[in-house]
């Protein structure tokens, strides 16, 4: 089975509907159906995650939004152990680190445990909760699969992507001028496709905010929308003139190049495409799962709400770790290319 690369976080199960107020002993933090965490194994909880110098630099001894936050990672972990034996999967502790491994060291100098710390400080995350988030995360992918939810991610429905989306990821070297009328426009238009390499000099005796002095390289996805529809109809190495009113006259494009990605090449970007849309569909099939649980939180400690261990007065610990994913990558970024109207 191939895996999916779900996006991160695992921390929020949505619509998950909490029964609390059912059970509430003193000595228990929070029933997970027929489970329950008790008050010492939630501070045994906090005082482990404290004994990281990473945790005990951003937490403030006894931080109620820290104690809510460790609780929270206990009802997940509570969560998924079900779900796990639901579905019959486990996770091995190889693919943790592997995982781990490819989401904080990917597009990045800085190390893995540079990235445990950074998570510590910005979202008092410790290690021992970057790798039950991952555990989470696998676990995911793999009722995604089980459910027939990864189709975005399959070969030929990534192929299909490419096929709609390859145009607007090409990278096109363009040239536009500026003239006053069409007579000037079609004479700057013969003289480049006799001779493209006197496009400088053509451009300088056109100056202005709507001509580029030379070709200019960027998206085809970014090209100005007035200009769009005509490029994207012209051949390589022939040009066309477009009255633009906005842009003060005639304006004269020529296409110089354009370079279409092969699907290799952006694969990667529309498999991580593909996996968010699968994510929002297994979390959306992970809260209806859950929706049903017995969970009740004491009210020390605040309520369940939106899958998630808040203050009875609302709001929330949320805590997530978007930003271990790598930002998708595939096709070069826009070099800035100017409007043909003069706008930024």
């Amino acid at each position: 089975m191939r895996r999916l690369r779900l996006t991160l976080p695992v921390l929020s199960l949505l619509a998950v509907v909490s029964l609390a107020g059912c059970r509430a002993e003193p000595s228990v933090a929070a029933y997970v159906e027929d489970s329950t965490i008790s008050t010492d194994q939630l501070d045994a909880a906090i005082e482990q995650r404290l004994a990281d110098p990473n945790i005990s630099e951003a937490v403030e001894p006894g931080d109620a939004d820290y104690q809510r936050l460790v609780l929270n990672q206990l009802v997940q972990q509570e969560i998924y152990r079900i779900l796990s034996a639901d579905y019959d999967v486990a996770v091995s502790e190889r693919a943790i680190d592997t995982t781990i491994e490819e989401l904080l060291s990917a597009g990045g100098s800085r190390s893995v445990q540079d990235e445990f710390a950074r998570l510590a400080s910005e979202q008092k995350l410790a290690e021992i909760d970057v790798r039950e988030i991952t555990r989470q995360l696998l676990i995911r992918e793999q009722i995604a699969a089980e459910e027939g939810l990864d189709g975005p991610t399959q070969e030929p429905a990534l192929m299909q992507r490419y096929e709609e989306t390859k145009d607007q990821a090409s990278t096109i070297e363009l040239g536009f001028i500026t003239v006053p009328d069409q007579e000037s426009a079609d004479t700057v238009l013969e003289t480049l496709l006799e001779d493209p390499s006197s496009y400088p000099a053509v451009a300088a005796s056109y100056p202005g905010p709507n001509t580029a002095t030379t070709f200019l390289s960027g998206s085809v996805a970014d090209l100005p929308a007035q200009l769009a529809p005509s490029v994207l109809q012209t051949p390589v190495g022939q040009g066309f003139t477009l009255a633009v009113p906005e842009a003060g006259g005639i304006v004269v494009g020529y296409v110089a190049s354009l370079q279409v990605p092969s699907f290799e090449e952006v694969r990667d970007q529309l498999l991580a495409e593909a996996a968010a849309r699968v994510d929002e569909a297994a979390r959306q099939f992970v809260a209806e799962a859950v929706a049903g649980l017995d969970i009740d939180i004491n009210p020390r400690y605040g309520t369940f709400d939106e899958g998630q261990v808040v203050p009875d007065t609302g709001g929330g610990v949320v805590r997530d770790v978007d930003d271990l994913a790598p930002s998708p990558t595939g096709t070069p970024s826009p070099t800035g290319t100017p409007s043909p109207t003069g706008t930024p």
